[in-house]
């Protein structure tokens, strides 16, 4: 049986138009959108809230940002401390700290755009986990 070039085209198009692939590009399109925001904009806040979070005494530098493929969650790699003082000993307590990655459970993650208010409160409650897991 021979498929002409015309049928295989219809397919292709009833393919491409069909309920799931337009949900799974629509979600492609979101998770992607929010990769870019959080590791732009979300990041430069979180390094804001950060400092005032530890009292002025830590900075924070962050390789990467990522959502989880749920947008549940989000995954920090590369993180490093380091005290904003600039004076301290290798061995003392207040030498940089670094996590090489940290994954951190953020319900709405992909609804922080449009809720100010939620990232903010988020941005402190990811603050508190990092200092927390920096400590162990």
């Amino acid at each position: 049986m021979k498929i002409s070039r015309h049928a295989g085209q219809k397919w292709f198009t009833a393919l491409l138009l069909s309920p799931g692939m337009i949900f799974a590009m629509t979600y492609l399109a979101v998770w992607l959108s929010t990769n870019l925001w959080l590791n732009h904009s979300f990041k430069r806040h979180l390094k804001q809230i950060f400092v005032t979070e530890t009292g002025q005494q830590y900075r924070i530098d962050i390789g990467s940002l990522r959502s989880g493929a749920d947008l549940n969650s989000l995954k920090l790699k590369q993180l490093q401390l380091t005290p904003i003082d600039g004076t301290f000993n290798a061995g003392s307590n207040h030498a940089a700290r670094q996590i090489a990655e940290l994954q951190i459970d953020c319900p709405d993650l992909s609804f922080f755009p449009f809720r100010p208010a939620d990232e903010t409160l988020s941005l402190r409650m990811i603050s508190r986990q990092i200092m927390s897991s920096s400590v162990q």
